[in-house]
């Protein structure tokens, strides 16, 4: 997978009908991504606005 991980999260986001869980993006990139990666992104640091705003 090519994108940033900020953009991937901020489409996922977009493009997801109910509740937006690692596993599932995982699950819909067919296990490029592992959840455990995606949880990890997201526990680095404080996510903002703008960064992700910046990736798109």
């Amino acid at each position: 997978m090519k994108k940033e991980k900020p953009e991937l999260y901020t489409d996922y986001l977009i493009s997801n009908n109910g509740y937006a869980t690692a596993t599932g993006l995982s699950s819909m990139l067919d296990g490029e991504i592992s959840h455990d990666l995606v949880t990890r992104f997201l526990s680095e640091e404080e996510l903002h606005l703008e960064r992700l705003m910046a990736a798109g």
